[in-house]
C-alpha cells in the first residue's frame, strides 16, 4: 500500500506564524537523555528559514509513514473511545484535523489529533487531549515500555497544556493496526506530571519571542522582488514560445 496524503495549505501557511509543538523540541535545552545543550543562533535560524518559505500545494502533500501516520488518526480515536468505555471511563474523544489552536497572540500554539470537544465547537475549554502516533511495530513497543518521564512525545503534549491551561490530562494514544497484539496502547499524563516539561515549553517561547525581535533588526526588507511560482510559470510560457 502506497500510503499519501494532502493537508490544508491554509493549516500550514498558518502554522509558519507560530512556534508549534514539534518546533518547540528542537529549542527546548536539553539532549534526549535530559543532558543540558546550548540552543545556537542556528538552531532558531533553522526553525526561522522554514516559516519564511512561499508554501505551495505541493508542499501539502505527504507519503509513506507520515502519510500513514494521518490517515489513522480517526482510527486510533475510536479505538482510544472504545478502550476508555471498557475501563468505565466516562470521556470521550472527538477527531481533529488541519486545526491550529493559539491562545490569544502568543508565539506558541499546537494542533491537536483530538480533545474532548468536538472541533465544530468554539475554542477553548477542552479538558483533555489525545496525542496519537501510529509507529512502525519496534518504535511502538520500544515507546510504550519507556519510562514516562523519557517519552518523546510528553514534550508535545506539554506544549499542548501550555497553550491551554485548562487541559488537565492526556492520552498518548500508540496505533498500529498491522500487529496482532498490542495493537493499541494507551499511556496517561497528568499536568501534574509534566510540570517542568510546560515550564521549558515556555521558557522556550520566551526565547523564540527574544529571537524574533532580533531578526526583524537584520533583516528589514521584504516583498521585494518576484514570487518564485510566478518565475516559474513565465518559464513555461518562454518554452512554449521558444520550444
Amino acid at each position: 500500500m502506497e500510503w499519501e496524503h494532502k493537508c490544508s495549505l491554509a493549516w500550514l501557511q498558518e502554522r509558519q506564524g507560530h512556534l508549534t509543538a514539534s518546533e518547540v523540541r528542537t529549542l527546548i535545552p536539553l539532549t534526549r537523555t535530559g543532558r543540558r545543550r546550548t540552543i545556537t543562533n542556528e538552531d532558531y535560524m533553522r526553525v526561522f528559514a522554514n516559516k519564511c518559505v512561499n508554501l505551495t500545494e505541493e508542499d501539502c502533500w505527504s507519503h509513506g509513514a507520515a502519510a500513514r501516520g494521518h490517515i489513522l488518526e480517526p482510527y486510533a480515536i475510536d479505538a482510544l473511545n472504545d478502550w476508555l468505555d471498557a475501563e468505565g471511563i466516562d470521556e470521550e474523544f472527538f477527531w481533529w484535523d488541519d486545526k491550529l489552536v493559539v491562545d490569544g497572540f502568543r508565539s506558541l500554539a499546537f494542533s491537536p489529533d483530538a480533545m474532548d470537544i468536538p472541533m465544530i465547537q468554539v475554542l477553548p475549554k477542552p479538558t483533555a487531549l489525545a496525542e496519537v502516533k501510529s509507529y512502525g511495530a519496534e518504535r511502538h513497543l520500544t515507546t510504550a515500555c519507556t519510562p514516562k518521564n523519557l517519552i518523546e512525545e510528553r514534550w508535545q503534549i506539554a506544549t499542548a497544556m501550555a497553550v491551554l491551561d485548562s487541559i488537565d490530562h492526556a492520552y498518548l494514544t500508540l496505533f498500529n493496526p498491522s500487529m496482532n497484539d498490542y495493537r493499541l496502547i494507551v499511556i496517561r499524563f497528568d499536568r501534574s506530571e509534566l510540570y517542568s516539561e510546560i515550564d521549558t515549553v515556555l521558557e522556550a517561547e520566551n526565547e523564540w519571542d527574544e529571537f524574533l525581535k532580533s531578526v526583524n533588526l537584520l533583516y528589514p526588507h521584504a516583498g521585494y522582488g518576484q514570487d518564485e511560482e510566478l518565475i516559474v510559470e513565465e518559464y513555461i510560457e518562454r518554452q512554449k514560445l521558444n520550444p
